[in-house]
């Protein structure tokens, strides 16, 4: 592929990158209590997670093993933009999503117990 393609499609990425953020902050300023309980979709734009991303973060809290230090280490080997903060945000929007309801409640009644 030749570096002038290569830079066309880098641009069209962050065009739709962009269009997505923005379109995601448009219903957020139209309907802003439907962004109260953000699902993992809106999350992974708002991040702008990857495919990869999501699932490595999706095996990461599969297999969490209550050691909260060892959780964040592995999620920022994932991405660095998954700090503390971050990463608790990503499990809420699983639980909203309905999705791994079950360990992402386990792992915000770690921090919560732990925060305290």
């Amino acid at each position: 592929m030749s570096d002038k393609k290569y830079t066309y499609l880098i641009e069209e990425i962050e065009k739709l990158k962009f269009h997505n953020r923005t379109l995601l902050t448009l219903l957020g300023n139209l309907n802003p209590d439907a962004l109260e309980n953000t699902t993992i979709h809106e999350a992974v734009i708002l991040f702008d997670l990857s495919k990869n991303d999501l699932r490595e973060l999706k095996d990461l809290i599969i297999h969490y093993d209550r050691n909260r230090f060892v959780f964040e280490q592995k999620a920022l080997m994932i991405n660095p933009v998954l700090s503390t903060d971050n990463l608790l945000f990503l499990v809420k929007s699983f639980v909203n999503s309905e999705m791994l309801t079950a360990i992402g409640n386990t792992i915000l009644t770690d921090y919560e117990v732990k925060a305290n």
